[in-house]
């Protein structure tokens, strides 16, 4: 699962605050792993990967009270709306 947000301007550090408790509260949700990433040539753009067996787990953790709470404290300082991407992991180290 990746997670992409491009904060606004000046915010980046707040969200950053708000946000990281989260990222790795996946695996009580049943993750076999994560990162969470902030581009070194735009601060402003964050992404939160996750590894799951089962999107059942991830939508258990994404619609969570839990998130649903940071997600309600980050509102405002990201542009764009947030949606998480599913992929199948074809190969990995």
């Amino acid at each position: 699962m990746e997670i992409d947000f491009h904060t606004t301007p000046f915010r980046a550090e707040r969200f950053l605050e708000l946000y990281e408790p989260a990222v790795s509260r996946v695996l009580a949700f049943g993750a076999k792993g994560y990162a969470f990433y902030r581009s070194e040539d735009d601060p402003d753009h964050f992404i939160h990967l996750s590894f799951w067996e089962d999107r059942t787990d991830f939508d258990r953790y994404w619609l969570s009270e839990e998130m649903r709470e940071v997600r309600r404290r980050v509102a405002g300082l990201h542009g764009q709306p947030v949606l998480p991407h599913w992929s199948v992991v074809i190969d990995r180290a």
